[in-house]
C-alpha cells in the first residue's frame, strides 16, 4: 500500500510528478562514494509540483543511493 504523498509547504494532496531538467536531466551525487565505479555515481530525481502553492518537491532513487554509500564504505 502506497502512502500518499503531501506537499511539505502547505499539506495539499494535489501533487503533479514530473522531472526536473536542465540541459540533460539533474542528478544527485552523493559526496562519500568514489568517482570511478563500473556505473555512475549519479542518483537520478523526480519531482513532484505542487498545484497548489508551487512547490517543488525532489526524490531521489534511494536503491541506487543505498548501493553506492555501502560500495563506497565496503572499501
Amino acid at each position: 500500500m502506497s502512502k500518499e504523498r503531501q506537499c511539505p509547504c502547505c499539506g495539499s494532496a494535489k501533487l503533479e510528478p514530473g522531472k526536473v531538467q536542465s540541459s540533460g536531466k539533474v542528478y544527485f551525487r552523493p559526496e562519500n562514494t568514489k568517482f570511478l565505479t563500473l556505473g555512475t555515481n549519479d542518483v537520478e530525481l523526480s519531482a513532484n509540483l505542487c498545484m497548489d502553492c508551487g512547490y517543488v518537491m525532489l526524490i531521489g532513487d534511494m536503491r541506487k543511493a543505498n548501493k553506492l554509500l555501502n560500495k563506497s564504505q565496503a572499501h
